[in-house]
């Protein structure tokens, strides 16, 4: 009897030693892996410092991935001064060199913290540096009506953002479907608030996230990583055109040729929306590592929903710098002007040719060609032009195709000239 009962047991003894001494390994595993986390990723998370990007101002920001700074090695570029708009940090993002990018001046974002505090239920202990955005309006659905993100630019600017003008409700829908995975507001209020603060102080954070993120088309901007804080985290596209002013001419000519083609992208490369900028300058554009030029600065793009504006088959009439300066001060005053935007969204390439391309020190009065406001700001638009010094054998064809760019003499002008510079620059 003993031995029977001997016989069983100590097979079952042996295997609980064994599975003791499985599960003591696998601890020690556990532990000895924590530890190497904590000693190696010390240096990547805990020394990382991402004061900078005002993570605890969220959810009042633009988003929380502040993972990518970590990992990244993000180091601050600029001094000890207050954020300002463009480059702030520069790391890698899975082998690519990216940049953390501000995308608001302090005074912006001071006045959006004081409405916050207003709006919320407690202004009195109001600290915006905690969840006081989850108590107010702008995490409901009236925060993503139309009617209001058309009026809301008031909250934190002195002008009327470009992108609200011509927004459609196809296209927030769009969006909205990036930020908010419940259409309860109870369920999802945090993603309600990075998609209303990103909506009203800089629409570029959801501009870049939509276009590269989910869009089918390829577009010629800079690849959106995330958003930490109060900064975003896109590719790093290179340098901007300025630094390309004196570059061989067989390299100035192939830049020129792409913008006209990144204006073609935007106008016509995508079955649903259009595209539409009114600002130009060579701090807009950079040209990458392998010569790719893209549009960097989204501050002032218009998306256009083919479905609610009228499509204009060919060009009956002539637009010039007058004609586009007026039709820009009607839209800006009243979005009912929407619906015709697409007869003058060809002036894009006017502003390219007249701004960029052109000898501004033979045509100077192109520098500050087709701007509404006498008080904008001073824009760079460099000292010669990214043309300047063409070969003596196209001087004369280069010239004037340039100045029919500009300056068309008859309905359609403008796109043939489009043409032949590509025609001509592609020869060189």
């Amino acid at each position: 009897m003993a031995l029977w009962h001997w016989h069983h047991v100590l097979p079952k003894r042996r295997s609980t030693k064994v599975k003791v001494f499985l599960l003591a390994v696998l601890l020690l595993a556990v532990i000895v892996y924590i530890l190497k986390v904590n000693q190696g990723g010390h240096s990547v998370t805990d020394h990382v410092e991402i004061s900078w990007a005002e993570a605890e101002k969220c959810p009042a920001c633009f988003g929380d991935t502040c993972e990518l700074l970590h990992r990244g090695h993000f180091r601050k570029v600029h001094s000890d001064k207050p954020l300002k708009k463009g480059p702030v940090s520069i790391g890698n993002v899975d082998g690519t060199t990216a940049i953390a990018k501000a995308l608001g001046e302090e005074e912006v974002w001071q006045r959006y913290d004081r409405y916050i505090c207003r709006m919320a239920s407690r202004p009195a202990k109001c600290n915006s540096s905690e969840s006081f955005i989850l108590e107010t309006m702008l995490v409901t659905d009236a925060a993503l009506k139309l009617g209001w993100l058309r009026e809301a630019w008031r909250i934190s600017h002195k002008e009327k953002s470009t992108l609200s003008v011509c927004l459609s409700a196809r296209f927030l829908h769009e969006v909205k479907q990036l930020y908010v995975e419940s259409e309860s507001a109870e369920v999802d209020s945090v993603g309600r608030a990075f998609l209303s603060t990103s909506l009203l102080l800089n629409e570029e954070a959801v501009l870049l996230r939509y276009f590269t993120t989910k869009s089918t088309t390829l577009w010629p901007f800079p690849k959106f990583y995330g958003a930490c804080g109060r900064v975003i985290v896109v590719e790093h596209a290179g340098g901007t055109l300025d630094t390309f002013m004196d570059s061989p001419w067989e390299v100035r000519a192939d830049i020129a040729v792409q913008l006209l083609q990144l204006i073609g992208t935007l106008l016509e490369k995508d079955p649903d929306w259009v595209l539409f900028f009114v600002d130009v300058s060579l701090q807009n554009f950079a040209v990458d590592s392998r010569g790719w030029v893209r549009l960097i600065d989204l501050d002032d793009v218009m998306v256009i929903d083919r479905r609610a504006v009228v499509t204009h088959e060919e060009q009956a009439e002539m637009c010039n710098e007058q004609c586009y300066m007026d039709f820009q001060q009607k839209l800006f005053s009243d979005q009912y002007h929407c619906k015709d935007i697409l007869k003058y969204t060809p002036m894009m390439y006017a502003s390219i040719c007249a701004r960029l391309l052109s000898n501004l020190h033979k045509h100077p009065e192109r520098r500050k060609w087709g701007e509404t406001s006498e008080e904008s700001e001073e824009q760079n638009v460099g000292d010669k032009g990214l043309l300047h010094d063409p070969p003596i054998e196209i001087m004369g064809p280069l010239e004037g195709a340039l100045g029919q760019c500009v300056q068309e003499t008859e309905p359609g002008g403008r796109l043939n000239a489009v043409l032949t510079l590509q025609r001509i620059l592609k020869m060189t």
